[in-house]
């Protein structure tokens, strides 16, 4: 498989559809982190790679104190402060917490972890805003269209049934390893298991707000803390 950076699949993809798309995405996650942030407010983004949605968040509001949590990518940008463990957070001092594009690469128990740190972290009164990629409806044809051609292959680790099946809402099922592909995820199930974990105040979808899920490539969760009385406690 080719090594293509993750830029240049996304924000500056040679495809206008998914370049369109991904910055649709990142638009769209700037101004809701920019509508939630109060004055000199503590945003972290959890699997914010070199930092650009951190960066480009500093250049609108430079009052705001950027943290960044990443484990595979080399930051790049000085104004953000990465940290090398949620566990180096300090408890209830977060004002908006993102997590954009992560969460359909995690595993049950990394999921849960997240959304128990996320809980940990956040203020009383803090968002928690959330995206992740929509495989099922009109978008997943083109996004495979697109994982071909982006790696130069004929084949791809969907069957043509199983495209068949996504495109009308149809469970597939996921690979073991969640790492490095989307097939399979669902984000109607992401959205029950945030709901045990948060109040989810809105759901939005992109590039385009008004359109339904399955004529959209991407779902923003907006969620708050719950009311202490339903707190969920990691069992990691």
């Amino acid at each position: 498989m080719r090594d293509i950076p993750y830029e240049e699949q996304t924000i500056r993809s040679a495809n206008p559809l998914a370049r369109y798309a991904h910055r649709e995405r990142l638009a769209k996650g700037l101004q809701l982190a920019n509508l939630f942030s109060g004055h000199a407010s503590v945003v972290i983004d959890f699997g914010t790679g070199q930092g650009e949605f951190l960066h480009r968040l500093g250049q609108m509001r430079p009052d705001v104190s950027l943290i960044g949590y990443e484990p595979y990518m080399s930051p790049i940008y000085p104004e953000v402060r990465y940290v090398e463990s949620m566990q180096s957070v300090c408890d209830a001092s977060v004002d908006v917490f993102t997590a954009f594009e992560v969460c359909e690469h995690l595993h049950a128990q990394e999921l849960s972890q997240l959304m128990a740190d996320a809980q940990r972290v956040m203020k009383p009164d803090g968002t928690f805003i959330i995206s992740v990629p929509i495989m099922y409806g009109a978008a997943v044809v083109p996004k495979v269209l697109n994982w071909m051609i982006r790696h130069r292959k004929w084949q791809t680790e969907y069957t043509l049934f199983e495209v068949l099946k996504s495109a009308v809402g149809f469970k597939v099922a996921r690979p073991s390893n969640p790492r490095v592909t989307h097939k399979g995820f669902d984000f109607r199930e992401l959205i029950s298991e945030v709901g045990q974990w948060f109040e989810i105040r809105q759901i939005e979808f992109s590039p385009v707000a008004l359109l339904p899920w399955w004529l959209s490539s991407q779902c923003f969760l907006m969620c708050r803390q719950p009311a202490k009385a339903g707190l969920r406690k990691s069992t990691m």
